[in-house]
């Protein structure tokens, strides 16, 4: 995975420096849909800004979408890690109460 993140992560930086470079320009960026010759809110930005922020807000949702829905797997293995935590408490209790003798570690011959 390393590995990959090395490999993807200069092209894409570098295409993110390109496209910022490339399109300097400023645009007029409306946020308001029913009047846009006179506009209540608008920006004017440069296109890159518009374009790299469209591509954050992107990155953002997919990773909220992704966290949501692998939630039930977090969820399972809170429920496992709790499982486990219970059992191993029985065991000491368990190996605290237990009258027999230890067990050793000689190997009984075959």
């Amino acid at each position: 995975m390393r590995l990959l993140s090395w490999i993807t992560l200069p092209p894409l930086t570098l295409g993110a420096l390109y496209l910022a470079v490339a399109n300097r320009q400023r645009v007029l960026f409306n946020l308001d849909p029913f009047n846009p010759a006179d506009p209540a809110l608008a920006l004017d930005v440069p296109l890159f800004v518009v374009v790299l922020f469209c591509l954050f807000l992107g990155i953002v949702i997919g990773g909220f979408s992704a966290w949501f829905a692998q939630g039930h797997w977090r969820q399972e293995a809170r429920k496992t890690r709790k499982a486990v935590q219970q059992m191993a408490k029985e065991e000491v209790k368990t190996a605290e109460n237990s009258n027999l003798p230890a067990v050793s570690d000689v190997k009984t011959p075959r």
